[in-house]
Protein backbone atom coordinates (compact mmCIF):
# COMPACT_ATOMS: atom_id res chain seq x y z
CA UNK A 1 0.00 0.00 0.00
CA UNK A 2 1.21 3.16 -0.97
CA UNK A 3 2.04 6.13 1.76
CA UNK A 4 -1.32 7.78 0.74
CA UNK A 5 -3.29 4.78 1.63
CA UNK A 6 -1.72 4.02 5.06
CA UNK A 7 -2.59 7.41 6.13
CA UNK A 8 -5.96 7.27 4.97
CA UNK A 9 -6.10 3.96 7.07
CA UNK A 10 -4.65 5.70 10.03
CA UNK A 11 -7.28 8.36 9.95
CA UNK A 12 -9.82 6.29 10.02
CA UNK A 13 -8.42 4.08 12.96
CA UNK A 14 -8.16 7.12 14.80
CA UNK A 15 -11.60 8.30 14.31
CA UNK A 16 -13.33 4.62 14.90
CA UNK A 17 -10.76 4.47 18.16
CA UNK A 18 -12.48 8.27 19.17
CA UNK A 19 -15.99 7.03 18.89
CA UNK A 20 -17.08 8.90 16.12
CA UNK A 21 -19.11 6.04 14.67
CA UNK A 22 -21.38 5.14 17.23
CA UNK A 23 -21.95 9.20 17.42
CA UNK A 24 -23.08 8.88 13.71
CA UNK A 25 -25.46 5.97 14.08
CA UNK A 26 -23.22 3.80 13.19
CA UNK A 27 -22.45 4.97 9.14
CA UNK A 28 -20.00 7.19 8.71
CA UNK A 29 -21.50 8.80 5.82
CA UNK A 30 -23.50 11.69 4.91
CA UNK A 31 -27.33 11.31 5.25
CA UNK A 32 -30.33 12.35 3.17
CA UNK A 33 -33.12 14.02 4.39
CA UNK A 34 -36.69 14.39 1.59
CA UNK A 35 -37.89 17.55 1.97
CA UNK A 36 -39.87 18.56 5.01
CA UNK A 37 -38.48 15.51 7.11
CA UNK A 38 -35.80 17.42 8.51
CA UNK A 39 -36.60 15.96 11.98
CA UNK A 40 -35.15 12.59 10.62
CA UNK A 41 -32.13 11.30 13.17
CA UNK A 42 -29.26 11.19 11.24
CA UNK A 43 -28.97 7.46 11.98
CA UNK A 44 -32.14 7.29 10.04
CA UNK A 45 -31.02 9.56 6.87
CA UNK A 46 -27.93 7.41 6.72
CA UNK A 47 -29.50 4.51 6.11
CA UNK A 48 -31.69 6.51 3.79
CA UNK A 49 -28.85 7.10 1.60
CA UNK A 50 -27.44 3.75 2.22
CA UNK A 51 -30.82 2.42 0.54
CA UNK A 52 -30.94 5.47 -2.37
CA UNK A 53 -27.20 3.51 -3.38
CA UNK A 54 -29.19 0.19 -3.17
CA UNK A 55 -32.41 0.79 -5.20
CA UNK A 56 -29.69 2.05 -8.26
CA UNK A 57 -27.73 -1.10 -8.31
CA UNK A 58 -30.76 -3.07 -9.52
CA UNK A 59 -29.83 -6.40 -7.67
CA UNK A 60 -31.25 -9.71 -7.01
CA UNK A 61 -31.14 -12.04 -4.72
CA UNK A 62 -27.72 -14.56 -4.42
CA UNK A 63 -25.90 -11.82 -6.79
CA UNK A 64 -22.44 -10.39 -5.72
CA UNK A 65 -21.93 -6.99 -4.89
CA UNK A 66 -18.22 -4.94 -3.76
CA UNK A 67 -18.34 -2.03 -1.27
CA UNK A 68 -15.20 -0.23 -1.68
CA UNK A 69 -14.59 2.09 1.38
CA UNK A 70 -16.66 -0.13 3.72
CA UNK A 71 -16.45 1.95 6.98
CA UNK A 72 -17.79 -0.28 10.12
CA UNK A 73 -20.08 -2.58 7.44
CA UNK A 74 -23.57 -0.56 8.36
CA UNK A 75 -24.36 -0.54 4.72
CA UNK A 76 -22.64 -3.59 3.10
CA UNK A 77 -24.92 -5.73 6.28
CA UNK A 78 -28.02 -3.51 5.51
CA UNK A 79 -27.80 -3.73 1.88
CA UNK A 80 -27.32 -8.27 2.46
CA UNK A 81 -30.39 -7.66 4.56
CA UNK A 82 -32.34 -5.52 2.88
CA UNK A 83 -31.96 -7.60 -1.18
CA UNK A 84 -30.76 -11.23 -0.28
CA UNK A 85 -27.46 -10.53 -1.44
CA UNK A 86 -23.74 -11.34 -0.74
CA UNK A 87 -21.32 -8.17 -0.21
CA UNK A 88 -17.49 -8.10 0.53
CA UNK A 89 -16.33 -5.21 1.48
CA UNK A 90 -13.02 -3.41 1.59
CA UNK A 91 -10.98 -0.93 3.61
CA UNK A 92 -7.57 0.29 4.19
CA UNK A 93 -8.42 0.65 8.20
CA UNK A 94 -7.33 -2.53 9.99
CA UNK A 95 -9.86 -0.82 13.23
CA UNK A 96 -12.87 -0.64 10.46
CA UNK A 97 -12.05 -4.61 9.24
CA UNK A 98 -12.46 -5.85 12.92
CA UNK A 99 -15.45 -3.73 13.84
CA UNK A 100 -17.58 -4.80 10.63
CA UNK A 101 -16.92 -8.33 10.51
CA UNK A 102 -17.98 -8.43 14.51
CA UNK A 103 -21.36 -6.09 13.15
CA UNK A 104 -21.87 -8.83 10.40
CA UNK A 105 -21.61 -12.17 12.96
CA UNK A 106 -23.86 -9.96 15.24
CA UNK A 107 -26.18 -9.18 12.56
CA UNK A 108 -26.85 -12.99 11.16
CA UNK A 109 -25.02 -12.75 8.10
CA UNK A 110 -21.16 -13.80 8.31
CA UNK A 111 -22.03 -16.48 5.59
CA UNK A 112 -22.86 -13.68 3.20
CA UNK A 113 -20.92 -10.38 4.26
CA UNK A 114 -17.11 -10.34 4.68
CA UNK A 115 -14.49 -7.82 4.86
CA UNK A 116 -11.38 -7.70 3.83
CA UNK A 117 -8.12 -5.18 3.91
CA UNK A 118 -7.80 -4.16 0.34
CA UNK A 119 -6.96 -0.46 -1.84
CA UNK A 120 -9.28 0.33 -3.96
CA UNK A 121 -6.20 1.60 -5.84
CA UNK A 122 -4.71 -1.67 -6.43
CA UNK A 123 -7.25 -4.38 -5.71
CA UNK A 124 -6.26 -7.26 -5.18
CA UNK A 125 -6.75 -10.04 -8.26
CA UNK A 126 -8.70 -12.73 -6.00
CA UNK A 127 -11.70 -11.01 -5.39
CA UNK A 128 -13.47 -12.62 -8.60
CA UNK A 129 -16.03 -11.41 -10.49
CA UNK A 130 -19.45 -8.94 -9.11
CA UNK A 131 -22.74 -7.94 -10.64
CA UNK A 132 -22.33 -4.70 -8.86
CA UNK A 133 -20.24 -2.35 -7.27
CA UNK A 134 -20.90 1.02 -5.08
CA UNK A 135 -18.91 3.09 -3.58
CA UNK A 136 -20.21 5.98 -0.73
CA UNK A 137 -17.95 8.43 0.00
CA UNK A 138 -14.57 6.46 -0.57
CA UNK A 139 -13.34 7.59 -4.67
CA UNK A 140 -12.38 11.23 -2.98
CA UNK A 141 -9.63 9.52 -1.36
CA UNK A 142 -7.64 8.27 -4.32
CA UNK A 143 -5.21 10.48 -6.32
CA UNK A 144 -6.56 8.71 -9.36
CA UNK A 145 -9.81 8.42 -9.55
CA UNK A 146 -10.16 7.29 -12.96
CA UNK A 147 -7.56 4.62 -12.73
CA UNK A 148 -9.32 3.10 -9.87
CA UNK A 149 -12.59 3.30 -11.46
CA UNK A 150 -11.42 1.56 -14.98
CA UNK A 151 -9.78 -1.30 -12.28
CA UNK A 152 -12.84 -1.62 -10.66
CA UNK A 153 -14.79 -2.31 -13.94
CA UNK A 154 -12.58 -4.85 -14.32
CA UNK A 155 -14.22 -6.78 -11.44
CA UNK A 156 -17.54 -6.00 -12.83
CA UNK A 157 -19.60 -8.54 -14.92
CA UNK A 158 -20.94 -6.70 -18.30
CA UNK A 159 -23.92 -5.06 -17.63
CA UNK A 160 -23.27 -4.72 -13.78
CA UNK A 161 -23.63 -1.23 -12.43
CA UNK A 162 -22.05 1.53 -10.53
CA UNK A 163 -23.22 3.38 -7.76
CA UNK A 164 -21.16 6.21 -6.48
CA UNK A 165 -22.47 8.40 -3.70
CA UNK A 166 -19.51 11.38 -2.63
CA UNK A 167 -18.81 15.21 -2.34
CA UNK A 168 -18.66 17.32 -5.52
CA UNK A 169 -17.88 21.30 -5.95
CA UNK A 170 -20.49 23.14 -7.76
CA UNK A 171 -18.37 25.80 -7.96
CA UNK A 172 -15.28 26.21 -7.22
CA UNK A 173 -14.45 27.32 -3.35
CA UNK A 174 -13.37 31.18 -3.41
CA UNK A 175 -12.18 33.55 -0.73
CA UNK A 176 -12.53 31.63 2.88
CA UNK A 177 -14.02 28.89 1.04
CA UNK A 178 -10.16 28.01 -0.29
CA UNK A 179 -9.21 27.61 3.30
CA UNK A 180 -12.06 25.38 4.57
CA UNK A 181 -11.33 23.20 1.55
CA UNK A 182 -7.89 23.02 2.11
CA UNK A 183 -8.66 22.35 5.56
CA UNK A 184 -11.39 19.09 4.90
CA UNK A 185 -8.56 17.96 2.67
CA UNK A 186 -5.74 17.85 4.95
CA UNK A 187 -7.73 16.79 8.14
CA UNK A 188 -9.94 13.92 6.03
CA UNK A 189 -6.96 12.86 4.04
CA UNK A 190 -8.68 13.71 1.23
CA UNK A 191 -6.89 13.73 -2.36
CA UNK A 192 -9.59 16.10 -3.66
CA UNK A 193 -13.18 17.12 -4.28
CA UNK A 194 -14.43 16.98 -8.07
CA UNK A 195 -16.64 19.22 -9.76
CA UNK A 196 -19.38 17.85 -11.69
CA UNK A 197 -17.42 17.50 -15.06
CA UNK A 198 -14.53 15.71 -13.32
CA UNK A 199 -16.95 13.30 -12.06
CA UNK A 200 -18.31 12.77 -15.38
CA UNK A 201 -15.13 12.67 -17.06
CA UNK A 202 -13.58 10.44 -14.85
CA UNK A 203 -16.04 8.05 -15.82
CA UNK A 204 -16.17 8.20 -19.07
CA UNK A 205 -12.31 7.94 -19.26
CA UNK A 206 -12.16 4.78 -17.05
CA UNK A 207 -14.96 3.12 -19.48
CA UNK A 208 -18.18 2.98 -17.75
CA UNK A 209 -21.67 4.03 -18.97
CA UNK A 210 -23.26 6.93 -17.30
CA UNK A 211 -26.83 6.24 -16.64
CA UNK A 212 -27.78 8.97 -13.83
CA UNK A 213 -25.70 11.82 -12.31
CA UNK A 214 -28.07 13.57 -9.05
CA UNK A 215 -27.13 16.35 -6.94
CA UNK A 216 -28.57 15.63 -4.12
CA UNK A 217 -26.44 18.28 -1.86
CA UNK A 218 -29.33 20.00 -0.40
CA UNK A 219 -30.71 16.66 0.83
CA UNK A 220 -27.27 16.04 2.07
CA UNK A 221 -26.62 19.44 3.82
CA UNK A 222 -28.00 18.89 7.25
CA UNK A 223 -25.45 16.07 7.76
CA UNK A 224 -22.57 18.68 8.23
CA UNK A 225 -23.96 20.35 11.50
CA UNK A 226 -25.19 17.71 12.71
CA UNK A 227 -22.01 15.31 12.60
CA UNK A 228 -19.75 18.87 13.49
CA UNK A 229 -22.20 18.69 16.51
CA UNK A 230 -21.53 14.82 17.56
CA UNK A 231 -17.63 14.96 16.51
CA UNK A 232 -17.57 18.25 18.98
CA UNK A 233 -18.91 16.42 22.47
CA UNK A 234 -16.44 13.60 21.08
CA UNK A 235 -13.28 16.09 21.23
CA UNK A 236 -14.55 16.71 24.43
CA UNK A 237 -13.69 13.40 26.04
CA UNK A 238 -11.84 11.95 23.65
CA UNK A 239 -8.03 10.23 23.80
CA UNK A 240 -4.98 13.09 23.39
CA UNK A 241 -4.24 11.23 19.98
CA UNK A 242 -7.79 12.02 18.81
CA UNK A 243 -9.47 15.12 20.03
CA UNK A 244 -7.64 17.70 18.14
CA UNK A 245 -8.08 16.12 14.59
CA UNK A 246 -12.08 15.27 15.59
CA UNK A 247 -12.37 19.00 16.74
CA UNK A 248 -10.41 19.99 13.54
CA UNK A 249 -13.02 18.27 11.45
CA UNK A 250 -16.12 18.93 13.44
CA UNK A 251 -15.00 22.84 12.75
CA UNK A 252 -13.97 22.07 9.01
CA UNK A 253 -17.41 20.20 8.15
CA UNK A 254 -19.69 23.04 9.67
CA UNK A 255 -18.58 25.29 7.50
CA UNK A 256 -17.98 23.29 4.71
CA UNK A 257 -21.43 22.61 4.41
CA UNK A 258 -22.61 26.26 5.34
CA UNK A 259 -20.75 26.75 1.46
CA UNK A 260 -23.22 27.11 -1.15
CA UNK A 261 -20.20 25.57 -3.58
CA UNK A 262 -20.88 22.36 -1.89
CA UNK A 263 -22.33 19.79 -3.37
CA UNK A 264 -23.25 15.68 -3.31
CA UNK A 265 -23.57 13.78 -6.26
CA UNK A 266 -25.38 10.29 -6.70
CA UNK A 267 -24.31 8.64 -9.84
CA UNK A 268 -24.79 5.56 -11.37
CA UNK A 269 -23.26 3.92 -14.47
CA UNK A 270 -23.11 0.63 -15.61
CA UNK A 271 -20.40 -1.29 -17.88
CA UNK A 272 -20.57 -2.15 -21.17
Amino acid sequence: MTSQTDAVGGKYDQFAQAGTTEALGGNIHAGYWDSGAEHVPMAAATDRLTDLVAERLGLQPGQRVLDVGCGNGYPAVRIAETHDVNVTGITVSAEEITRATALAAESGVADRVTFRLADAADLPEDLGTFDAVFAIESLLHLSDQASALARLRRFVRPGGRLVVADLCQREPFTGAGEEVLAGMIRTLEIAGINSEREHRAGLEKAGWDLLELLDIGENVRPSYELAATAFRGIAASAPPFAAADVLAAAELMSAFGQNPSSGYVLMTAQRP
